[in-house]
């Protein structure tokens, strides 16, 4: 045992009044036994006091601490959490290819947070049972939807046009009785599709039809920045600083006559080097709905 609490415990606290196994009973060690009464009681009240005081400066210091803290919390969140509209996305392998660009397009336009409910394949179908509660929890300002046309085991056999038809009025319907504003994204013209006198396809046309339908709804018209005025072209006059052909274009969609990455992957996802019309085609979008 160091010698200080040794010396402490044999000056504080007489043999006589050590209890079985050398313990220390009924004695305060704060007090030596041979004093008077009087004397004892009056330096234990001195003593509360003093201990009252000290407890009562360390816990103004310690509360002012946590109040400093908290203070700090509350302006770093102010800074590090984004304070704009809430976004909220639904779509397929386009949007996905897409995102990166839309998603930068949209926070220089001063978007806040921006949740993306995005799959390769996917059809509103896989969305509708989805939207109501996201909507409800997430309370989003601005939606987007977007989708190109993919079949899915979801839509039971049913007509592909119908369905989407079907899906897409339920999850617009749902945002905007959330107080959303929705945006319908016209998809791109595959190089199977034909398209009307002003280049929309079947689903660009049905959009129209549910924007015309629903208030706080509006179609984006982003299949023009990556075809020729509506119709499939797999290639586009290049852009200021894009890397360009010999014949001054650039690629925008992919082989397949569908997805946007010059060599894409499987399933599509976003492009491992660099997509033209990945970017025009999210640049549009956020153009069509930050304006």
């Amino acid at each position: 045992m160091p010698a200080a609490q040794s010396e402490r415990s044999d000056r504080l606290a007489p043999a006589d009044r050590r209890g079985p196994g050398g313990r220390y009973e009924g004695v305060d060690p704060a007090d030596p036994s041979d004093e008077p009464r009087e004397r004892v009681a009056s330096r234990r009240a001195a003593r509360h006091r003093n201990a009252a005081r000290g407890w009562s400066w360390r816990t103004v210091a310690v509360m002012a601490v946590v109040v400093g803290v908290l203070a700090g919390a509350v302006a770093l969140r102010g800074i590090l959490l984004p304070t704009g509209p809430r976004v909220l996305v639904y779509g397929d392998s386009l949007m996905v290819e897409s995102q990166q660009d839309f998603r930068d397009a949209a926070r220089r336009s001063g978007a806040g947070t921006i949740r993306q409910k995005i799959w390769s394949g996917t059809a509103p179908c896989d969305w509708v049972d989805d939207v109501a509660a996201t909507a409800r929890d997430f309370k989003p300002v601005i939606a987007v939807i977007g989708f190109s046309g993919n079949p899915r085991p979801c839509m039971a056999g049913g007509d592909l046009v119908e369905s989407y038809r079907r899906d897409v009025t339920v999850m617009v319907a749902a945002l905007t009785a959330a107080g959303a504003r929705v945006y319908l994204v016209e998809e791109p013209a595959t190089i199977r599709d034909t398209v009307d006198a002003a280049g929309r396809t079947q689903l660009g046309l049905l959009w129209e039809e549910i924007a015309s339908t629903w208030p706080n709804t509006t179609v984006v018209r982003a299949s023009l920045a990556v075809t020729d005025q509506g119709r499939f072209t797999p290639t586009l006059p290049c852009e200021p600083e894009e890397p360009c052909g010999p014949d001054g274009r650039i690629t925008v969609r992919a082989p397949d006559g569908v997805h946007f990455c010059p060599h894409p992957v499987e399933p599509a996802g976003i492009c491992a080097e660099y997509s033209s019309g990945a970017r025009r085609y999210g640049l549009a979008v956020a153009r069509g709905v930050f304006g």
